[in-house]
């Protein structure tokens, strides 16, 4: 698992860079937060569901980091389409990785990438095993919209935050009335 964790670190740095080249920023641009950041593995077991019923195994829900790498034994995840709301069943690849954009994407780049929203539905054939590797700021860094994508005719969407923020959300809406994190964010 250690050695998993530390390639797919490195798998999600180059992302990173590639990804803040296309949005006009460098390669190098925070490099140095993303390289001493925050890397959160969440392994998940989801039981074989019934043949007569669609469940769901993980709520729709989007991850506050800047991306997440996932790794999926089987069928079961779902993103839902922006444009439509209608929820699609991700295609399964054998030995294939997940990206997913997170919500501090979404606010680092002032709101040009979309974080996904997705969910895990339980599979009737077998039992699912998921690999979530989630990876963001040191906890207390703050994420901004990017100076240099904000102007007049596009200012600043969201207000800064952190992964500490994040978890202060979760405890302060355990009554699950304000769950979506990044809502939270617009202004």
């Amino acid at each position: 698992m250690g050695k998993y964790a530390a390639e797919v670190r490195r798998v999600a740095l180059h992302l990173m860079e590639a990804i803040l080249e296309g949005l006009g920023l460098g390669k190098e641009y925070l490099n140095e937060k993303f390289h001493e950041g925050s890397q959160l593995l969440s392994v998940n077991c989801y039981p074989k569901a019934s043949q007569s019923a669609t469940s769901i195994g993980l709520a729709p829900h989007s991850d506050y980091g800047f991306l997440t790498i996932l790794l999926t034994s089987c069928q079961g995840l779902e993103v839902v389409d922006p444009s439509t709301n209608i929820w699609k069943r991700v295609q399964q690849l054998p030995h294939a990785l997940h990206v997913h954009i997170g919500d501090h994407m979404e606010v680092l780049s002032n709101g040009r990438m979309k974080t996904v929203l997705h969910r895990a539905l339980l599979n009737s054939e077998e039992a699912r095993i998921s690999i979530a590797s989630i990876h963001g700021f040191a906890l207390h860094e703050k994420v901004t919209c990017a100076k240099e994508l904000v102007d007049e005719e596009n200012p600043p969407r969201y207000k800064e935050s952190s992964f500490s923020d994040f978890l202060d959300h979760l405890t302060a809406n355990m009554d699950n009335k304000h769950r979506n994190f990044l809502e939270s964010l617009r202004m």
